[in-house]
C-alpha cells in the first residue's frame, strides 16, 4: 500500500469566504462544488462568459485587486493570465490555501468527488492524478447509498445528549450502531417518526445493561487483507480491542476502529513482546 501525499481533512468554511478567479466553465464547475456549503462565493473576472445566474454567487465582472483576498479562506484560479498570475501570488503571500485548476503542482489543495448527503460527506480523491478515475468511484458508491442517509445522520446528532446521559463508551456505540442501521428507524424517518423511534430504541439499550464481553478469534490467511472474509471485517471494525500476531500486515489491522486499543503479541527473533501464557490469557 503506497503513502499519500495528502492529508483529507473536513475544511471549515461556514460564514467564510471563497474566491474564485476566472468567468470560464472551470470557474464554474468550481462554483458549483463550493456553493453547496455554506461560504460566500465571490467569482471575480474581466470576462465573464459562463452563466452564474442559477447559482448563490457574488459576481464581480472586473481585474482582481488583492483586497478581494480581505477575509478569504480559500482561492480557485481558473484564469491563467494577468489576473490568475497577481491572485496566485497574492494567495501565496497571504498564506491562503490555493487551488489553480488542471495544474496540480501549483495546487496546496484538491477538490475531490464529493457525495453529499448534508451533514455527511464522502470524498474520493486521486491527489490530481486520476480525477475521472475518481468520479466513476464516486458513482458507485453514490449508487449505495440511501438518499436518506442525511436525514439519519442529523437524528443521531439530536441524540447525543440523550445517550451520554444513559449509556457509556461501547454501550453508546452498539445504541448508534443500531440506530443507523435499522430499516426500523429509516422507515420511521419517511413517516416523520425518527425521534420517537430513536427514543425507544434508546430505551431498550438503557435497559439491557452491560453485556459480557466477547471474544473472535479471525484467522488472516495468507495476510493479503482483501481476501478477508466480509464477517471479518465487520468484527475487525467493531472490536474495542485487537490482539495480533507481529506477522498480521499492518493493512490488515488498520481496517479496526481508529479508537480501538491495538495489542502487538508477536514473536520475533530475540524479542518476545508477550509470553505465551500471556497471549493465552
Amino acid at each position: 500500500m503506497g503513502e499519500l501525499t495528502t492529508f483529507p481533512v473536513s475544511y471549515k468554511v461556514e460564514g467564510k469566504r471563497i474566491v474564485i478567479i476566472g468567468g470560464g466553465e472551470e470557474a464554474l464547475n468550481k462554483a458549483r462544488l463550493v456553493t453547496k456549503t455554506t461560504a460566500s462565493v465571490v467569482i471575480i473576472s474581466c470576462a465573464i462568459e459562463a452563466d452564474f445566474t442559477e447559482l448563490p454567487v457574488t459576481v464581480l465582472a472586473r481585474p482582481f485587486g488583492a483586497a478581494d483576498l480581505d477575509s478569504t479562506a480559500l482561492v480557485f484560479v481558473a484564469d491563467h493570465g494577468p489576473d490568475g498570475e497577481a491572485a496566485k501570488a497574492e494567495a501565496r503571500a497571504r498564506h491562503i490555501p490555493l487551488n489553480v485548476v488542471d495544474v496540480p503542482a501549483e495546487c496546496d489543495f484538491y477538490t475531490p468527488s464529493i457525495i453529499d448527503r448534508a451533514p455527511i460527506s464522502i470524498a474520493i480523491a486521486s491527489e490530481g492524478d486520476a480525477p475521472v478515475l475518481a468520479r466513476l468511484i464516486r458513482a458507485r458508491i453514490e449508487q449505495m447509498l440511501s438518499p436518506n442517509l442525511g436525514a439519519l445522520a442529523r437524528l443521531a446528532g439530536s441524540m447525543r445528549d440523550k445517550v451520554a446521559a444513559v449509556l457509556p463508551g461501547a454501550r453508546a456505540r452498539r445504541f448508534y450502531e443500531e440506530l443507523v442501521t435499522s430499516p426500523e428507524v429509516e422507515v420511521a424517518l419517511l413517516r416523520g417518526q425518527g425521534a420517537a423511534t430513536a427514543d425507544r430504541v434508546l430505551a431498550q439499550h438503557a435497559a439491557l445493561g452491560e453485556a459480557p464481553g466477547v471474544v473472535w478469534l479471525i484467522g488472516a490467511g495468507p495476510g493479503s487483507e482483501d481476501l478477508l472474509t466480509l464477517r471479518a471485517q465487520r468484527l475487525l471494525q467493531e472490536a474495542d480491542v485487537i490482539v495480533h500476531d507481529a506477522l498480521v500486515p499492518a493493512a490488515v489491522v488498520e481496517m479496526g476502529r481508529r479508537d480501538a486499543e491495538r495489542i502487538s503479541v508477536g514473536k520475533q527473533k530475540g524479542h518476545h513482546s508477550f509470553t505465551q501464557a500471556e497471549i493465552n490469557a
